[in-house]
């Protein structure tokens, strides 16, 4: 017999990613782990090819960003063996691997040359005083800052050090650094005769500024050249074969780039010119927007170049999935490569056509698929075969109207058909606000459904994947159109299933939260809320995050009023109102949405003696601990989150824990007992 999901099947959980093709048709992937013991996500490399069986290709723990060479005699990739992250290579025929770099804190791009003789890479650079904004004195951690930013949410407190790039020359391992100064460099791309690389950057740009760039850098003589015109963001450079075209990702629609425009597929010729968009008839993006809470958002990847040059492949979100297409170099049309009611977040393409690439779907968390030219496809990889002992339910959809008739997009998953009477909702919002719920696997949601809770979740005005009106209808309307939207979403739950009026929920995080402390302080609908990581404090959040100002775009709201705009929109302003229990988390290392949203709305409504408003934070974990925080945190909150819905929805069959500090923390009654 089956049973549900809990949280500590998180331990269990295997989620391959970063597919890389190589020459003998194999495909190198990272498989993601979780250590129970050592509370930490291990990862290594694996291969597997059309046919046979995954193998394990490294035996580190912390192993990652496979790059087979283009000769397909080695594999270099980015492995932590203890003593920082280094550059590792090795036969692809067997054999041991050897690190041929230095110790670097951080390396986040690996690209071979076309000449196999060379490897560029982007890593952290040492401490350049003369152009740093940032000091970092290490014996006490004290920091002199000089400029914006000085915190990420991915790095934590900046030091002032920056990312450039590098070149390490085989088999020696010599490496120079190719670019200096106050920018950070990403995603490099070598140009086919191995002379010039391209990458994205902001250089020179206002403090504050969210466009960048993409420039070409002459290696014999380090000059650099800019070929973009700083009006909107530009990365994941890839030159075309002939060398005489530069496609990338961005748009041109001006300083912004938190979702509200599309990105598209641009072309710029590589000695210079005026860009095109390839993409912008489809009002579509060319990136994944498309969230879950089993791996980190999929973002953005270079474009690949057919090898007559005369299509790019590049992914493609609508309408909460997201595939691949094929765009034509002359922009007159594109196809559907791979679609399909699921989310493919990252692809590699080999030489002969056939697409390697990584998938999920409402019921499948993550899976390494094949394509051959001809369009045949292959599942490869069965990562997590015990989901089989577990009830996983595959969500309904539906398109409910909005107010004013627009459609929208909900998905519906139902707990045990064989509950007597009508069991509880709770309607969750997404993040963002130009995120996506879609064709994902939520195993939140997953576990949820297991105890007897209906989930309903959609995509309201301000998602992504319907095109830039949808995305963009919310913005200087915050608490607007988005809030009439989400009601229609529950509606149009409610109208489709059997769910009990009197024991609805509401949960979200980030933007989510917000609209979760929203609607409790407007609305008197929901029996409990979850309010996780949000903003809640439009003011405080502008000038205490690592990007918060661009609220003030998105809530049309400049800072030349005073912030008036921005504490109305607040909804801090409406909290005292909040009368339902609420559960608040929030993490200590969140530098998106700071803590002290968390801990301003808890505070308020304690003093004002709701005294059923608790309070869970987390230490050592960032904005994305839900997803890729540490395997405890994240245990730790989906039982926080089972068991305040269990006090307050009340689920047939499930009895409520004694209210005591730390019960939250608790195994469920149906987890094993020795996972604690």
């Amino acid at each position: 017999m089956k049973r549900p999901l809990v949280p500590s099947d998180l331990y269990r959980l295997a989620i391959p990613h970063d597919p890389c093709s190589a020459p003998d048709g194999r495909i190198f992937f990272v498989l993601d782990t979780q250590d129970e013991a050592a509370d930490e996500t291990s990862s290594s490399i694996h291969s597997v090819r059309e046919g046979g069986p995954p193998l394990t290709f490294t035996s580190g723990k912390k192993d990652r960003m496979p790059r087979p060479a283009p000769d397909g005699s080695r594999l270099a990739f980015v492995g932590d063996r203890g003593e920082g992250k280094r550059i590792y290579v090795a036969p692809l025929d067997g054999g041991e691997a050897h690190a041929l770099s230095a110790a670097y804190d951080a390396i986040t791009a690996l690209e071979w040359s076309p000449q196999r003789s060379q490897l560029a890479f982007v890593a952290t650079a040492a401490h350049d005083a003369d152009d740093a904004r940032i000091a970092h004195d290490e014996k006490s951690g004290a920091r002199h800052i000089r400029g914006l930013p000085f915190k990420s949410d991915d790095d934590g407190l900046l030091d002032g050090r920056r990312k450039h790039l590098f070149v390490l020359t085989l088999p020696d391992g010599g490496t120079e650094q190719v670019t200096s100064g106050d920018f950070d460099v990403n995603a490099p791309a070598w140009s086919p005769d191995g002379t010039q690389l391209a990458f994205s950057a902001q250089i020179d740009a206002p403090e504050g500024a969210f466009y960048s760039d993409i420039y070409v850098v002459t290696r014999s003589d380090r000059a650099r050249r800019k070929l973009t015109r700083s009006r909107g963001p530009a990365s994941h450079p890839s030159f075309s074969h002939d060398g005489r075209t530069i496609a990338y990702i961005g748009h041109e629609r001006g300083d912004d780039a938190g979702g509200r425009f599309n990105t598209e597929l641009l072309i710029i010729p590589s000695d210079g010119g005026e860009p095109r968009s390839l993409s912008a008839a489809v009002d579509r993006s060319v990136s994944n927007f498309v969230i879950c809470d089993t791996r980190g958002v999929g973002g953005e990847q270079a474009p690949f170049w057919s090898a007559d040059d005369l299509e790019l492949f590049v992914p493609l979100s609508s309408e909460g999935t997201c595939g691949i297409a094929a765009f034509r170099a002359d922009g007159l049309d594109h196809r559907t490569v791979l679609g399909g009611e699921r989310d493919i977040y990252a692809f590699s393409r080999g030489d002969d056509g056939a697409l390697a690439f990584v998938y999920a779907t409402p019921t499948v968390p993550s899976e390494i698929g094949w394509c051959d030219a001809a369009g045949n496809e292959r599942r490869l990889t069965d990562a997590n075969p015990w989901l089989a002992e577990c009830t996983i339910r595959a969500p309904r959809r539906s398109r409910p109207p909005a107010n004013d008739g627009a459609a929208l997009d909900l998905w519906v998953l139902d707990p045990d058909p064989l509950a007597q009477g009508d069991p509880p909702l709770v309607l969750q919002v997404h993040g963002g606000p130009h995120a996506a719920y879609g064709y994902a696997f939520m195993f939140e949601f997953q576990m949820l459904a297991g105890l007897g809770i209906g989930v309903a979740y959609g995509n309201p005005r301000g998602s992504q994947t319907y095109g830039h009106a949808f995305a963009d209808a919310i913005t200087g309307d915050w608490g607007g159109v988005d809030v009439a939207d989400v009601l229609s979403l529950l509606e149009g739950a409610l109208g489709a299933g059997r769910f009990d009026r009197a024991r609805l929920g509401i949960a979200g995080g980030s933007y989510g939260g917000f609209m979760t402390t929203w609607l409790l302080g407007h609305s008197d609908r929901f029996r409990a809320g979850i309010s996780m990581r949000a903003v809640n404090d439009l003011v405080s959040e502008v000038g205490a995050t690592d990007l918060g100002w661009f609220l003030e775009r998105e809530v049309a709201a400049p800072w030349d009023d005073g912030g008036a705009k921005l504490f109305a929109n607040s909804p801090m302003r409406n909290a005292h109102r909040i009368a339902a229990p609420l559960l608040v988390l929030h993490s200590e290392r969140d530098y998106r949405c700071a803590i002290d949203q968390g801990e301003q709305l808890f505070t308020l409504l304690r003093r004002l003696e709701r005294t059923q408003t608790e309070f869970v934070r987390f230490t050592g974990d960032g904005h994305n601990l839900s997803r890729t925080g540490k395997p405890r945190n994240r245990v730790l909150r989906l039982r926080a989150i089972a068991h305040w819905l269990i006090r307050h929805l009340r689920p047939e069959g499930i009895a409520p824990i004694p209210e005591s500090a730390g019960a939250l923390f608790a195994p469920l009654p149906n987890e094993p007992e020795h996972v604690t």
